[in-house]
Parts: structure tokens; C-alpha cells; sequence
């Protein structure tokens, strides 16, 4: 993976980590302690989220350009506590709080997909198992704090969960846990339709190259075997090429 796509997978996973967390808030009443501990890991998402739009807009040749075409990337910027604040100045604060809320959300969903769907644009399957892979961790992590849950007990519940088989012999009883459980069907519906058509292009472009590669190996066979059957018109020139198609042809069978 290069250190582009490197970088898009992870804003990505900060941008899905964010929707989570603000699914969470407006879903649940929690313990101050957790809310203060889901506010901060907000605030450090939204510090990295900053530095990246900083810099973003520092290597754009044409800055006024970049900041009109990412001007909704700058609401995923604010910190939960600051919009939180709001609801203390006015009556209607809490409504215009949830509307935020809200909004970031949409917002911070569409950048996870915009950060994501090259893994399906450009085929890369393996890049697409691993982020299935860090979910489906995460998954675990959360729910293994949240039901204190032996961690192996948590994966199994976590795959179970993503891949929606659902065989029901770990149960979830937190209102918290239950949310986390929703959002990985969620996320699991999504991603499992599709990886499995991502499997499906990525083994019929191989099948494909393979032919293609096949097809040539057996043209240039022939027409080796026909330069060959009428070697005495060669020249020194054709003996070379067929000799250098000759050595490409053994390379590449290794």
C-alpha cells in the first residue's frame, strides 16, 4: 500500500471512529466518565483531522481553490465538546446541538466513504481483508470493555457479528453493547456484499491476466517455431530478438 492510499485508510478509520462515537452520544446516556473519555478520543480525532486539513492546504498550489472544494471538511473539524457548549447559551441549544451533531455525522460518513471506496475502485482485496480485519478488532475491543468480556470471547462475538451469522451463544446485554452491535451489522452487511464482489472481479481480472499472459506466451511460441522452420532467411537481427524473446518467456514462467 502506498503512503497515499496509507493515508486515506487512516482518516478513513478516524472518520469512522468519530461517527461512532457521536452514534453513541446521541443514542446513549452515559456515565460521565465515559462521555469525558469518548469527548477526548473526539478531540485527538479532530487535532489529526486539522493538521491533515492544514497540510493539505498548504501543499494545494491554489489554497482559496482547495478551501471552497473542502469547505464541508471543515464542520468534521470541530470538536464534540465545543458544539456540546452550545446548549448551555440558548433554549433552543439542544436543538441545534442534535443538529450538528447530525450533520457531522453525515459529513464524517461520507468522508469514510470517500477515503475507503478506492480499495474497491482499484481492487485491492487485500487492503479491504485488513480493514475488515481492524473492524472487526475494534469491534471486539469496545464490546470486550464495555461487557467485560474475555477477548477472545469478544473476536468471536465481533466475526459473528460482522459477517451477520449471528449464532447467539454470546449474548450483549449493556444498552451501549447493543449499539456497538447494531453498528457492526451495519458496517458488516456493507462490507462483507462488498468484499465478496471485490473477490469476485479480483479472481476474473487474474483468471483474465492469465489468459492474456497465456495467449502471448503460445503466440510467441509460434511464431518462433515458424521463424525457425525458415531459419535460413533469418537474419542476424531476427536471431537476436528471438533469442531475447526466448529468455523473457523463461523469465516470466518463473
Amino acid at each position: 500500500m502506498n503512503k497515499v492510499n496509507l493515508h486515506r485508510t487512516f482518516i478513513g478509520l478516524l472518520s469512522l471512529m468519530n461517527s461512532i462515537i457521536i452514534i453513541i452520544k446521541l443514542m446513549y446516556t452515559m456515565p460521565y466518565i465515559v462521555q469525558e473519555t469518548l469527548l477526548y478520543i473526539n478531540l485527538i480525532i479532530c487535532i489529526v483531522f486539522s493538521a491533515d486539513y492544514f497540510f493539505r492546504i498548504v501543499r494545494s498550489k491554489n489554497k482559496f481553490q482547495f478551501i471552497l472544494n473542502n469547505k464541508v471538511d471543515l464542520i468534521s473539524l470541530i470538536p464534540l465538546k465545543y458544539i456540546d457548549s452550545l446548549s448551555n447559551f440558548t433554549i433552543i441549544g439542544h436543538n441545534i446541538n442534535l443538529i450538528f451533531n447530525l450533520i457531522i455525522l453525515i459529513i464524517l460518513i461520507l468522508k469514510f466513504k470517500n477515503n475507503i471506496k478506492y480499495l474497491v475502485k482499484e481492487n485491492k482485496f487485500n487492503y479491504l481483508l485488513i480493514l475488515t480485519t481492524i473492524i472487526i478488532v475494534l469491534g471486539a475491543v469496545v464490546i470486550s470493555l464495555l461487557e467485560e468480556m474475555p477477548f477472545i470471547d469478544a473476536i468471536w462475538w465481533s466475526f459473528v457479528t460482522f459477517t451477520t451469522v449471528g449464532y447467539g451463544d454470546v449474548l450483549i446485554e449493556s444498552p451501549l453493547g447493543k449499539i456497538v452491535a447494531i453498528l457492526l451489522m451495519i458496517l458488516g452487511v456493507g462490507f462483507i456484499s462488498v468484499t465478496t464482489s471485490t473477490m469476485a472481479v479480483y479472481i476474473i481480472n487474474k483468471e483474465g491476466y492469465k489468459k492474456q499472459k497465456k495467449g502471448y506466451r503460445e503466440n510467441a511460441i509460434d511464431l518462433i517455431k515458424y521463424n525457425l522452420d525458415n531459419i535460413d532467411d533469418l537474419s542476424d537481427k531476427d536471431l537476436e530478438d528471438i533469442y531475447y524473446t526466448l529468455k523473457r518467456l523463461k523469465h516470466n514462467k518463473k
